[in-house]
């Protein structure tokens, strides 16, 4: 999928590999379980995506590089079975769906330790919001999953439990976490351009962090307290780590752009803040 919004340089670096084949095998791993639960017609499909899975895995090693999404076809679906065997799938492989396309993401350590940060520093600031992460929400038919989400009004219980049967309702914060390089940041890019018309009451932060393994700077003043970004800037940073912000409302093209420096933080129209020293220290 191509995006208006893309277009700058890439950072990349011929190291820094992630860690995707220990992911890959846990997803593997489930397969006896699923195959317990389905019958043959539904195993297959579960086979198919696995296959897909290995051979995207070999394509990548044999070219050394790295491993940030895989996109793949789903395979067909009989109607009266599609909303089950979607769980199934969403459950072994945290998938996105866009109609016939599977989404695959596989997050290194750094990222994960990133959406930790956030959902501790958003349940502080948010008390009696159901903040989470990696959870399913259901937009135009399709299924999505907000690296970190933030509902102002938890989910029903049969939504928390089966979210794509029972239509689990897009966050009103919803944030992407990204490496700045062209597949996995125009991936969110993407994603926020398809799912934004149809949630109005949704406000969209995107984070790009630098790859590779070059020594991220300290901060040069710690302890100091932390003050509001002076102004965003229209275009999009080419050197990560910056921040997207798209209000409530804004159009897809109306982001705001910060670059992310150390003691400095943003104020959400959702009344929380995202401190930017809460993503720069997972950089060291």
């Amino acid at each position: 999928m191509a995006t208006t919004l893309s277009g700058n340089a890439n950072e990349s670096s011929s190291s820094g590999r992630l860690n995707s084949g220990q992911r890959i095998v846990k997803k593997l791993c489930l397969k006896s379980i699923i195959q317990n639960l389905m019958k043959s017609e539904e195993t297959k499909i579960i086979n198919q995506i696995e296959e897909e899975l290995k051979l995207a895995r070999e394509k990548t090693s044999e070219d050394d590089l790295d491993l940030d999404i895989v996109e793949i076809d789903l395979p067909s679906i009989k109607t009266k079975k599609r909303e089950k065997v979607l769980e199934a799938i969403h459950n072994i492989f945290q998938a996105e769906r866009i109609d016939d396309r599977l989404f695959i993401k596989f997050n290194g350590g750094m990222k994960e330790e990133i959406h930790f940060a956030l959902n501790v520093s958003l349940r502080q600031q948010l008390p009696g919001w159901w903040v989470l992460n990696d959870v399913v929400s259901v937009v135009n038919r399709n299924e999505f999953r907000p690296d970190v989400g933030g509902w102002n009004t938890r989910p029903t219980r049969q939504q928390r439990i089966a979210p794509i049967i029972n239509s689990s309702p897009p966050p009103f914060l919803w944030i992407e976490v990204t490496f700045n390089k062209t597949n996995d940041r125009d991936n969110a890019l993407n994603k926020i351009s398809y799912v934004k018309p149809y949630c109005p009451n949704t406000e969209f932060v995107l984070i790009s962090i630098p790859f590779g393994t070059s020594s991220f700077r300290t901060n040069p003043n710690p302890g100091v307290n932390s003050v509001v970004v002076a102004a965003p800037r229209a275009d999009r940073p080419s050197k990560a780590p910056y921040l997207g912000h798209w209000a409530v409302g804004a159009d897809v093209n109306a982001v705001q752009w910060y670059k992310m420096q150390w003691n400095e933080h943003i104020i959400l129209g959702c009344g929380a803040c995202i401190y930017f020293n809460d993503v720069l220290t997972c950089l060291l």
